[in-house]
């Protein structure tokens, strides 16, 4: 589990490849793709910054090759509206060399799995 705090030190680069790309697909208000080290970083602090308690649990690890398909319980403590919130996304993870190149996400696991190349 993640939980939300600074995250501007958080190791992007690390675990994320330098020509790394994350595409939110619309599930959340920054839903622009982002690129590099960078943009990750980005994305992962605002989404910190609208939750107070921010937490992110992986419930599966499913094996596409050079691809992870990941469903994720995605939710917190919201900060400006104060209401508990919680989904269900799916991420398909692709890899390079034990480095995270692509995370897309997806609203269900059948659309992942179809994207990964899993019926």
């Amino acid at each position: 589990m993640l939980e939300s705090g600074d995250l501007s030190e958080f190791p992007v680069d690390t675990w994320w490849d330098p020509d790394c790309v994350l595409r939110p697909a619309g599930l959340f208000p920054e839903s622009a793709e982002v690129r590099g080290h960078d943009g990750v970083r980005q994305f992962l602090v605002n989404q910190s910054d609208a939750f107070e308690e921010l937490r992110v649990e992986p419930l599966d690890f499913i094996d596409a090759g050079d691809q992870v398909v990941v469903p994720v319980t995605f939710g917190g403590h919201a900060r400006h509206t104060g209401l508990e919130i919680e989904f269900s996304i799916v991420h398909v993870l692709t890899l390079r060399d034990n480095r995270l190149l692509g995370v897309d996400m997806y609203r269900t696991e059948a659309e992942a799995l179809a994207a990964a190349g899993l019926e």
